[in-house]
């Protein structure tokens, strides 16, 4: 077991003892060795794991970190007072001279001891705290405390908690690490780009007061609060324990003197501006802040607020920590989320974006992470988007066999029609098939078809998104252009730094997947390379659609009209993705789409099937669901069909969303 940097504690014990029983000792010192160097003569090494001693030779490793322990003159009652506060005993003593010692160490003895570890990935986890003592271990220690929590900011533990009462004491219990992702217990996301909505709880009721929303050159579309009337309530509808607490918004304050809240719960907490500097206030008025004053005005300042009860508040800007202090305790209460202000009516007053408040503390390199990268939400809707899933692969397999049979016997009548050099014979693929996936949110599969979108951060999915936008409109980008885009404030040195460290990762995940996509840069340009076994539903639908466009409505486009139809209906593009970027690539597709496929919506339809006039509605409607034109055509189609309650229902459906959207009643007649 490595411990010699706990055997300055075994050291004391016996120097103590030694100190009482000969007087002449009062004040020995005492040695502490480095890794595995040899014992200098006339020391020794006490073994307290039996009840006699124990010579050897060697120095044995250490792992403990034992925080402000005095290792220079010890007593007694001090060696005791350590063993109870740190909860370990140590196994090994250094003494610089013999002595009475059987008694004390016999006492040593007569304590229950179990060995600990955590591991992360089945190496020790580096820092470990334990909630039940002030203590830091690395690797294997020895407990003497009848239960242990291990706790570190960014990691979550299993088991949690456990009880050494009835444990086999030669077994060393191992508590497994695991790191935390991003948006793990993160229960508030407002990303400020139109509304006030949280997109963790997209049903949760925010009344928002007099907030602006405005383009702000660096930040696109922000939130803007007037300091006087701004502020969104999240009514208390929720039952969240505030243990653990970290706060992260951009601020662009117009004003730092006097307390401008950013967000505040009742008499739980509030985190503000207080002249210049960060302040964190909980019950009984009780003042965390930073020491000197480091929010500037009319400037964009990453706030990050870190909160651990009754032990440390920490806090950071633009992701670095500034600050930290001891930390009081916190009530919890049924109040109301105030953001921009709190329940003093200490408003805010500036703009504000990417406000996202977590249950948990964040650890340091997290904080960096998202000031850097930001924050990403994706609501799958498991549950519902799977079943939905099976359904239309289901569906798009049934179609292609058919089309592939009918495709065999207009061939056999009138021989192989040739297809453009431009349209890839491929073999066709039902719906969610593709390797990358853009429609319907951003998705990659490995070879195994297994998801690894979560491999890459937030900054690293917005470049790849960014390369592949780029790649098919103008066969790359500028290094210039990229740093405009995605790192509008930063240096030209910390662009560079930030583009090749973000390339470099995505390329270390295509490679530990094996997978045939590559960045490079050539003719000034970066762009993305997809191999041939890589199939992208964007790049596919690109080609389809320009070919349709083409041909019209020959026989030869209406036999690659269920692709587009299958691939549009697996949903609009990037739709969890508000960038400023992206809407002009979104308009772009949005129109080819609506273009290609109201073209078989036209007067002479009798080439094309009722059943897929319908699904051709359908997918005009996933582009824009207030298109006239598709509604009343699948309307009249499912009458023809004699599904008048569904017909009905389409109706009424489109009228409250039209009322909704446009605030007046439709006043024309769908049926």
């Amino acid at each position: 077991m490595n411990i010699l940097n706990v055997n300055p504690f075994y050291c004391l014990f016996v120097i103590l003892y030694c100190q009482l029983c000969f007087p002449q000792h009062d004040k020995a010192a005492i040695t502490l060795l480095s890794d595995k160097e040899k014992v200098p003569e006339g020391m020794y090494i006490l073994d307290f794991s039996r009840g006699s001693i124990t010579f050897k030779e060697e120095v044995i490793d250490y792992a403990i970190d034992l925080v402000n322990v005095d290792t220079v003159y010890w007593n007694r009652s001090k060696i005791d007072s350590v063993v109870q506060d740190k909860g370990i005993l140590p196994e090994y003593a250094i003494r610089d001279a013999a002595g009475y010692y059987d008694d004390y160490i016999d006492q040593l003895n007569n304590f229950k001891r179990s060995g600990v570890n955590v591991v992360i990935n089945g190496e020790p986890l580096v820092d470990v705290g334990w909630k039940e003592h002030n203590l830091k271990t690395t690797g294997v220690f020895t407990a003497i405390a009848a239960k242990l929590s291990p706790q570190k900011r960014g990691f979550w533990f299993s088991p949690d908690i456990f009880n050494f009462d009835d444990y086999h004491i030669d077994e060393p219990k191992v508590f497994t690490a695991y790191k935390y992702n991003l948006t793990e217990k993160l229960t508030f996301f407002l990303p400020f780009k139109k509304t006030v909505d949280n997109e963790i709880a997209t049903g949760q009721v925010a009344a928002g007061k007099d907030v602006e929303f405005v383009k702000d050159h660096q930040r696109g579309n922000v939130a803007y609060f007037n300091g006087n009337t701004s502020y969104i309530d999240f009514r208390a509808d929720n039952d969240e324990n505030f243990k653990e607490i970290t706060i992260a918004a951009w601020v662009k304050p117009e004003d730092v003197s006097d307390s401008h809240s950013i967000i505040g719960k009742g008499e739980v907490f509030s985190a503000k501006i207080y002249q210049g500097r960060m302040m964190f206030t909980t019950p009984g008025i009780k003042d965390h802040q930073t020491s000197e004053k480091i929010v500037k005005p009319n400037e964009w300042n990453h706030l990050a607020f870190v909160y651990l009860p009754n032990s440390k508040m920490y806090f950071y800007l633009n992701g670095e920590q500034v600050y930290e202090t001891k930390a009081s305790i916190i009530e919890q209460s049924d109040h109301s989320i105030l953001i921009g202000s709190n329940l003093w009516g200490q408003n805010y007053k500036g703009a504000m974006s990417e406000f996202a408040l977590w249950t948990r503390a964040l650890s340091n390199e997290e904080i960096m992470q998202v000031y850097t990268d930001g924050i990403t939400w994706e609501n799958k809707g498991s549950g519902t988007y799977y079943i939905l899933y099976v359904a239309i692969a289901v569906f798009g397999l049934g179609l292609l066999l058919f089309l592939y049979h009918r495709s065999k016997k207009l061939k056999s009548k009138q021989g192989t029609v040739a297809e453009p050099k431009v349209m890839i014979p491929v073999k066709k693929v039902a719906v969610k098939s593709f390797d990358v996936q853009l429609l319907g949110g951003f998705r990659i599969f490995d070879k195994q078809k297994e998801e690894i979108t979560h491999k890459f951060s937030p900054k690293r999915k917005e470049l790849l998104i960014l390369l592949i936008f780029y790649t098919l409109k103008e066969n790359g980008i500028t290094s210039k252009k990229m740093g405009e885009i995605l790192w509008p404030s930063f240096s030209p040195s910390s662009i560079k730094n930030n583009r090749s460290t973000q390339i470099k990762e995505i390329r270390k995940v295509f490679e530990t997947y094996h997978m045939d996509i590559s960045i490079v840069y050539e003719d000034k340009k970066w762009k993305i390379v997809f191999g041939g076994n890589i199939t992208v539903d964007l790049e596919r639908l690109n080609q389809y659609v320009s070919f349709l466009l083409r041909t019209r409505k020959s026989e030869l486009s209406i036999e690659y009209l269920p692709e587009v139809i299958n691939t549009v209906n697996s949903g609009s593009m990037l739709p969890n993705m508000e960038i400023e970027w992206l809407d002009d690539f979104k308009a772009r597709y949005d129109n080819s789409i609506l273009e290609v496929l109201t073209l078989y919506l036209e007067d002479d339809k009798s080439q094309v099937a009722d059943d897929v006039l319908i699904d051709i509605a359908n997918a005009i409607l996933v582009i824009d669901p207030l298109h006239e034109r598709a509604v009343k055509e699948k309307i009249e189609l499912l009458i023809k069909q004699g599904k008048h309650m569904s017909a009905k229902k389409v109706a009424a459906n489109f009228k409250k969303l039209y009322e909704s959207f446009y605030k007046q009643e439709y006043a024309s007649d769908l049926i």
